[in-house]
């Protein structure tokens, strides 16, 4: 029988270990999800700095309902947890679930999702953002960037500390928007670093920029006449502007800073208050079909013996009209040319502009090659600058736009503070407290688009012979103006607009 009886009982064995097995795991599930316990932790912040979202009177800062912070208790993402202010905002309890085998803490305002604790004690994966909401008498409070780190004694108290500065300014009149634009980065996405002294600063990784925009609340909104902070990165400025743009973006208002300024963590640089009667570095206003938020003003220049003021637009230009981003590519044009040859392109997964052979328009299906520029005219076959009534500039887009002389290049490439900029793939041209940048667009020859992103090309309406013309180029190592090129080749155009200057 001991034979029978073996089998059944190991049977029997198996089973119930099988269900112990299943009921072990599912303890065990448990017990994994237990270690994460609720917690409430008392928050403080920096005095006087105004670098919350409610400011009161006297600039002390207020927690607000809605508020939360990213506590982390460990490294890697799994270590970021979401903890909400409960009961009054006086007292600052932010609760929420962590780990109690942490000995302290790391904590950041405002929440993150998808921000990691590094092994340094660096949090990444956080944002200080290049378009802010306009919050009367304040700021945005996704552009509140603290950090609290708390102490092995007094684990459940972060003291945060700000990571940013405020530019306060006062309007009275409404705007469209208001731009803060900086020669250096001062908003994006980055790290937070807590340093010996217990001070955050912050270091940007991507997505830099060198403006921020305040925005209405609502789309399609103003921002009313008031008070309204700007969010920005701590840094020394060796220039610096402020412009804003009306109601109805048909005009700005600009000033200028060239002086060194330094934006101080925690602290509040005022640039005073503005009307529309007061003085100006400059008054931009729509020209053509062009309004002011798709310009640049990059200041006075000598060209031909005269001053100017070179306001360029801030994207290529295209057969409708400007390209939607200033890292966009726009269309191709051969010298001379108001169209493209083609009717559309693609961008294909190698980043290049692609052409079908159904795109290309009648007459142009070898795209840009020989006996492709436009020869309908004399003047285009002599040693002669094309008219104004034949730039593609102004045929587009109206106004007193042109298509850049070889002299109007010459100067742009002439000012001291030009670099390329390895994250956008293009060149940028800073002067007036303003960028200017041109993206590697490549060029158009035959039906190929050759050295995108690595190689900028853009047409001047200078003629060098009956045959060719005059252009700026530029790649990772070099720009340049003045050589020249066969006119049937297809090149960016970046218009731009003369203002005298008395």
């Amino acid at each position: 029988m001991k034979k029978y009886i073996l089998p059944f009982m190991s049977i029997a064995l198996l089973m119930a270990m099988a269900s112990c097995s299943s009921s072990d795991d599912e303890v065990a599930e448990i017990k994994e999800e237990s270690k994460l316990i609720p917690m409430t932790f008392t928050a403080t912040q920096e005095s006087n700095a105004g670098t919350r979202a409610a400011l009161s009177t006297g600039n002390s800062v207020v927690w607000q309902t809605d508020d939360k912070i990213s506590v982390f208790d460990g490294t890697g993402a799994e270590g970021n947890h979401e903890f909400a202010l409960t009961g009054d905002e006086e007292e600052g309890k932010f609760s929420g679930n962590a780990s109690p085998d942490a000995t302290k803490f790391t904590a950041v305002y405002p929440y993150t999702s998808g921000a990691t604790l590094e092994s340094d004690g660096r949090v990444s994966g956080i944002t200080l953002p290049a378009e802010q909401t306009a919050t009367l008498n304040s700021f945005d409070p996704k552009a509140a960037l603290m950090m609290a780190v708390s102490t092995e004694e007094n684990k459940n108290k972060l003291d945060f500390k700000n990571a940013v500065s405020l530019v306060k300014v006062t309007t009275e009149f409404a705007c469209k928007q208001i731009v803060l634009s900086s020669n250096e980065d001062i908003a994006g996405t980055g790290t937070l670093n807590w340093k010996y002294i217990d001070i955050p600063s912050i270091t940007f990784t991507s997505n830099q920029s060198k403006t921020v925009t305040l925005k209405p609340a609502t789309v399609g909104g103003v921002i009313a006449a008031g008070t309204y902070y700007i969010a920005i990165c701590p840094h020394t400025s060796n220039g610096f502007s402020i412009s804003f743009i009306n109601s109805d973006d048909t005009k700005a208002y600009i000033r200028t800073s060239t002086g060194e300024n330094i934006f101080n963590r925690s602290k509040i640089k005022n640039l005073g208050t503005f009307t529309e009667g007061g003085t100006w570095t400059s008054k931009i206003e729509s020209n053509g079909n062009v309004n002011y938020s798709q310009q640049v003003d990059m200041g006075v220049f000598t060209i031909n013996e005269k001053k100017y003021r070179l306001i360029f637009t801030k994207s290529n230009l295209k057969a409708n009209g400007l390209a939607e981003k200033e890292t966009d590519y726009g269309d191709y044009f051969a010298w001379g040319a108001i169209e493209p040859w083609y009717t559309s392109y693609t961008i294909g997964t190698d980043g290049k502009p692609t052409v079908t052979s159904d795109d290309w328009k009648k007459g142009h299906s070898n795209g840009y090659a020989d006996g492709t520029a436009p020869t309908f005219s004399p003047e285009y076959k002599s040693v002669k600058d094309f008219a104004m009534s034949d730039d593609p500039a102004r045929k587009i887009l109206g106004g007193n736009w042109q298509i850049p002389t070889q002299a109007i290049w010459n100067a742009l490439v002439g000012i001291n503070s030009k670099e390329w900029n390895n994250t956008k793939q293009g060149y940028e041209f800073k002067n007036n407290g303003q960028t200017l940048f041109l993206p590697a667009a490549g060029l158009a020859e035959g039906t190929w688009f050759n050295s995108v992103a690595s190689f900028g090309i853009y047409w001047s309406g200078t003629a060098n012979s009956s045959t060719n013309a005059y252009y700026l180029d530029f790649k990772s190592s070099y720009v340049r103006a003045g050589s020249y090129d066969v006119r049937y080749h297809g090149y960016s155009v970046r218009p731009v607009r003369l203002v005298a200057v008395d």
